[in-house]
């Protein structure tokens, strides 16, 4: 069993039903949602201990993000309560599987107040360390988050702990301007790093998903893997060895969550010592579970449903 850290925002999130527009919406799902939290609970799943650093405010959806985490077993230790702000939240409305457009209200949120003193807190206090896990979402957020996310990368890399980097690149975050200035400075400090085929152009200037992973790997990180969608996904490696993961058959519900699920599922089989073909290969399957779900993480696979999709069997979600 390893031991992976990670920081984030984690929010409250209302979702319509699939085709119910929002303005005329009847119900709305309520539930939690961030990234980190995401492959947090992933990992939690699949076997690994898994702690979570943030910050939510002293309100209902903040509580509510505490129970889930830990209703899940990830370790919420050193998260954050603000009394002076809120919990961020979002709204999903599902116009169709596949497409989905968002509202966010997290501007001034509890989460964006994450600092350098609260990850060099958790760093400290938790032993035995195996893995950082890092995304482009956190610095967006705010000065301060940015900051906590060097801040940890560094006190990381002192510490000969590997880091784990998404890019996970959202638009419509304040600082996602600088989103590729901040990941190439920290490219020598990761040592795996995902990224989308349509975030590549933030990274490098190579449009073709291999040709980029091979040159992203020259950069630093020892490992890097191209998250493609429907397309799978390709990894290559510093040590020169590339392999290529079709994405799984699906009867897509909800398309939400699947590119941090894929994570998920990928370093828990790195934190198994498993190969690269395997590594993939758990990512494309805690995807495939994902999408034929609703919500960011409910439909993540325990270790057994895993093997057992992995095998061709039908999917266990709890």
């Amino acid at each position: 069993m390893s031991r992976v850290l990670t920081i984030g925002e984690t929010m409250g999130v209302a979702v319509t039903e699939t085709g119910d527009p929002l303005r005329t919406a009847r119900e709305l799902r309520l539930s939690t949602a961030g990234a980190e939290s995401t492959v947090a609970i992933g990992l939690r799943r699949l076997g690994h201990e898994a702690v979570w650093v943030g910050v939510v405010g002293e309100d209902e959806l903040g509580a509510r993000v505490l129970r889930d985490l830990a209703a899940e077993g990830v370790d919420t230790r050193f998260a954050r309560v603000d009394p002076g702000r809120p919990t961020g939240f979002m709204i999903r409305e599902l116009r169709t599987a596949d497409y989905t457009r968002v509202s966010y209200y997290r501007e001034h949120s509890a989460g964006s107040r994450l600092s350098p003193a609260d990850v060099e807190a958790a760093l400290s206090a938790v032993a035995d360390l195996d893995l950082v896990h890092l995304t482009g979402i956190t610095p967006a957020l705010s000065e301060s988050c940015g900051e906590a996310v060097r801040h940890l990368a560094e006190l990381a890399r002192r510490a000969g702990i590997p880091v784990s980097f998404d890019v996970n690149y959202r638009s419509t975050l304040p600082g996602s301007a600088g989103l590729a200035a901040f990941v190439k400075e920290l490219l020598p400090r990761i040592a795996l790093l995902f990224v989308g085929d349509d975030e590549l152009a933030l990274v490098t200037d190579e449009t073709d998903p291999s040709r980029a992973a091979r040159e992203l790997v020259a950069l630093g990180p020892a490992e890097v893997v191209v998250k493609r969608g429907a397309d799978g996904a390709l990894a290559a490696t510093a040590d020169g060895s590339r392999c290529e993961q079709p994405a799984l058959p699906a009867r897509v519900v909800d398309a939400i969550g699947a590119g941090d699920s894929f994570t998920a599922g990928y370093l828990a089989a790195r934190c198994d010592g498993l190969s690269l073909t395997e590594r993939l290969r758990w990512g494309a399957v805690a995807a495939a579970c994902t999408v034929g779900t609703h919500g960011d993480w409910e439909g993540l696979p325990t270790r057994a449903g895993l093997q057992r999709r992995s095998a061709g069997g039908s999917i266990t979600v709890r």
